[in-house]
């Protein structure tokens, strides 16, 4: 089945959104849960720029302000919307129940670490009075509609996905990957606090559930025999990857030949006009991920 890119509802609990960061359709997701007797829970928050998409789009499905928001992890285009959420909120006298894992605490209260992102977005805005969940807490959204939390680490220590056994959906922020494209698959080793080990076991602790939907953040949702092949994948771009920093360890400071040799030898097939496109996207993630293969290695 093809890829889920469009705002939709992808089962009768989960609605796509599609954030817009910076006006630019299709790079950001957020997925809006609903119970059937009204229960809503957004996941994630977004960024500055998309704050605003975000608002008058719960405001039209009847979910503004959401009874929570769960944060799937700590990096500024998961969290920096939020302060503009409660904002809104406050006008009419509202406030918002805002989840994260436990771990997740010092890094929002100190979201000064996302500068090594790089991005127009600075200063980055600390966010307080955020509830701990761990992983296997339970959050009920309805009477008949609950969904569970799992500790997915790797890309960031404190990512967290939620499960909807119900309907056999995953929402996993970047636990596993971006797919920019149907062609372009980014595993995500572009964090400084990336960890190889929970990354495999993150993606054990998926494969070990009934899963036949996954919602990635960037962008869109992976749905049957392409969400179980999906997992695999993420691992093999991985390790392709870390085969070509392995292979060129003498010139990880050469970021142009670096990303010419993930284009050559990782995606050989993509289209030469989506790598016109994507190059910029791909420079900073191979730059992200050059520092974790070196702090990998030293």
């Amino acid at each position: 089945m093809p890829m889920i890119r469009d705002e939709r509802w992808i089962n009768p609990n989960t609605y796509l959104i599609d954030a817009a960061h910076e006006g630019i359709s299709r790079i950001h997701a957020m997925y809006l849960l609903k119970s059937s007797d009204g229960g809503t829970c957004l996941v994630d928050a977004g960024t500055k720029s998309s704050a605003s998409v975000i608002y008058e789009k719960l405001k039209a499905l009847d979910a503004w302000p959401p009874d929570k928001i769960i944060l799937t992890h700590s990096h500024w285009d998961h969290t920096q919307g939020l302060v503009y959420l409660r904002k809104k909120a406050a006008e009419t006298g509202d406030s918002l129940k805002v989840l994260a894992s436990e771990k997740a605490m010092p890094y929002l209260k100190d979201q000064s670490f996302n500068i090594c992102f790089g991005t127009d977005q600075m200063p980055y805005l600390n966010i307080d009075d955020v509830g701990g969940v761990k992983d296997g807490d339970v959050i009920t959204l309805g009477d008949d509609f609950s969904v569970t939390i799992l500790a997915t680490p790797g890309h960031m220590v404190d990512h967290i996905s939620i499960y909807d056994e119900k309907n056999s959906t995953i929402l996993v922020g970047d636990a596993i990957g971006m797919k920019w494209t149907p062609e372009l698959l980014i595993s995500n080793p572009n964090s400084t606090f990336w960890n190889e080990k929970d990354y495999r076991e993150s993606i054990a602790t998926i494969k070990s559930l009934n899963v036949e939907t996954i919602g990635l953040t960037h962008f869109g949702c992976l749905v049957g025999d392409d969400a179980t092949t999906f997992l695999d994948e993420s691992v093999s771009i991985y390790e392709k990857w870390m085969d070509v920093f392995e292979r060129n360890k003498d010139r990880l400071d050469d970021l142009p030949f670096i990303v010419g040799n993930l284009w050559k030898e990782v995606y050989p097939d993509v289209p030469e006009k989506l790598r016109v496109r994507a190059d910029p996207g791909l420079t900073e993630a191979a730059e992200m991920a050059t520092r974790a293969f070196i702090s990998r290695t030293t």
